[in-house]
């Protein structure tokens, strides 16, 4: 899957106040090297734009999520711009869910559900500044599967469609070892979920957090640090869920990104 043209509209090649490179389209990534702490411009249109800091190093990760269009950042004069082509995403049905995973919660149910959502946040707001995203991810279960979903694919629950779907669904017999794609601090570990059954978070730096769904067992804890490869968890089917699989996702700063898309990193980059 080839990646998006890159353009600069405004370079000095020898001395460029800001490069970037990755995977430039819809639920990919780039990283930016520019000036140690510079202050970037992120923006989805003249009007539609915020500011983030590179890091020490002058390294900065940006994230496409499953429907953006043209985006581009601006530093010190200098503007990167990215024309990202729209994807064609599949539609994914799944009945005989129980109607409290779809649609209709007692107040207990509601409870839960909050209380889980705000525990998500504090693990999604995660900022490491260590960077343990290198150079590409591997899959996260290096035995075999059937990959069941891929990312972005419109849902449907029994017959009543909701957001899409923003993982990639690997099915794999209960207990089969997940493992990290890549370095990372564990933001968050709880296998006491309402939809998700149990729940995994990594940030791989500067808040690009892959995480994980349904899982058996965690085998990690919050604070954590793991190395690509390493098994943090085991393939189960807690919460909203048909059978064994992972449910594998991405986020950069609330944008969801492809995890898939990380595993093909160009080389050169």
């Amino acid at each position: 899957m080839a990646s998006a043209p890159v353009s600069s509209q405004t370079s000095t090649p020898q001395t460029p106040s800001i490069a970037c490179s990755g995977m430039a389209q819809q639920g990919g990534l780039i990283v930016c090297r520019t000036e140690p702490n510079a202050k970037v411009k992120i923006a989805r249109g003249e009007d539609d734009f915020y500011f983030e800091n590179a890091d020490d190093n002058g390294v900065l990760f940006v994230g496409f999520d499953r429907d953006e269009s043209d985006n581009f950042v601006e530093y010190a004069g200098e503007r990167v711009s990215f024309d990202l082509s729209p994807r064609d995403y599949d539609t994914s049905k799944i009945d005989g869910l129980p109607s409290n995973m779809v649609n209709e919660y007692t107040e207990e149910e509601l409870k839960r559900i909050r209380a889980a959502t705000a525990r998500k946040k504090i693990g999604f707001a995660s900022r490491q500044e260590e960077i343990g995203f290198k150079d590409g991810f591997i899959y996260p279960i290096q035995a075999d599967y059937i990959k069941t979903t891929n990312f972005g694919a419109q849902r449907i629950l029994n017959g009543v469609p909701k957001r899409p779907h923003y993982g990639v669904d690997l099915a794999a017999p209960k207990g089969t070892p997940i493992v990290a794609p890549a370095d990372g601090i564990v933001s968050m570990a709880d296998e006491d979920m309402y939809f998700e059954g149990s729940l995994l978070l990594i940030d791989h730096g500067q808040g690009l957090i892959s995480y994980y769904l349904h899982m058996e067992d965690i085998v990690v804890e919050d604070g954590q640090h793991v190395k690509q490869g390493e098994q943090v968890a085991t393939v189960g089917t807690k919460g909203r869920s048909t059978g064994p699989h992972l449910c594998w996702r991405l986020k950069w700063r609330n944008r969801n990104l492809d995890p898939e898309l990380l595993t093909e990193w160009p080389s050169e980059s």
